[in-house]
């Protein structure tokens, strides 16, 4: 008797997740999500970057300018606290691609979903790291920066697998062409500016001769400094998160039954 109860309690629990998951995922709750991310990430480093103390051009000076207490000291905690309640509703998103993009790749939408995920976490250490210029953080010098990286990789493997998720969908009419070029033109451009301007950052190390060359050449372009790549890409996160979820069907998620959820219900109503 307790174990059949006790499997009736689980089936309860599950079907009641899945209600919940079904309410969120949602076309109206998640534009509300996005409305709230947008005010969260840019809204309060746009209103940081007025109380800059020095003058903040966004295409020449990187986000963890914002976020060091030595370059803002009186409002760093501000664009910090506004990228992690960004971050945190990010959340959802990664099981709502998971959800819509597993019937063109179920494997590939894990990746998405996963990478997705540890990237939202990443940034949100990030956060709670604040840059430190001379003091070492756990034996590493810039451990701030390098969480920094491993966010924004993450996120960049996340959204190239859900590229991969949007063209096998519509190679085979489940997903809209427009979905995976749009994802396609927000993704690869900046990721090809970071990747190239990253080189070339590492190129003038390896070779002090070549650096004033390049920087002569690309000193007055903003494609050479990685602040402007920062803000791009971070822009286009969310224009891939707004993507999702006015360019994939509603039917994809929330019509669109799994053989678990099925039993369950009528486990339920028998």
């Amino acid at each position: 008797m307790p174990l059949i109860v006790d499997a009736s309690v689980t089936r309860r629990d599950r079907l009641l997740k899945s209600r919940l998951r079904d309410v969120l995922y949602r076309k109206a709750v998640l534009s509300a999500l996005l409305a709230l991310i947008f005010l969260g990430f840019f809204g309060t480093l746009g209103l940081s970057a007025q109380m800059f103390p020095k003058n903040y051009d966004w295409r020449y000076r990187v986000i963890s300018n914002l976020l060091s207490p030595r370059d803002n000291p009186s409002h760093y905690w501000l664009p910090a606290c506004g990228i992690i309640v960004a971050a945190v509703l990010m959340l959802p998103f990664a099981g709502y691609l998971h959800r819509n993009l597993e019937i063109a790749s179920p494997r590939a939408a894990r990746v998405s979903a996963a990478a997705l995920i540890a990237g939202i976490f990443s940034l949100i250490s990030a956060c709670l790291v604040v840059p430190q210029h001379v003091h070492d953080v756990l034996g590493i010098r810039r451990l701030h920066e390098l969480i920094a990286r491993s966010a924004a990789g993450f996120i960049a493997i996340g959204m190239l697998s859900a590229c991969w998720c949007a063209w096998k969908g519509f190679r085979k009419n489940l997903l809209q062409g427009r979905l995976f070029w749009t994802w396609s033109l927000v993704t690869l451009p900046p990721l090809t500016g970071i990747f190239l301007s990253e080189c070339l950052l590492v190129l003038t190390r390896l070779h002090p001769a070549w650096a004033m060359p390049i920087r002569s050449v690309l000193r007055n372009s903003v494609f050479w400094h990685l602040g402007f790549w920062e803000w791009s890409g971070s822009a286009a996160v969310f224009v891939f998160f707004c993507a999702a979820v006015f360019l994939i069907p509603a039917a994809n998620g929330l019509g669109r039954s799994r053989p678990g959820h099925r039993n369950l219900c009528s486990e339920e109503v028998s």
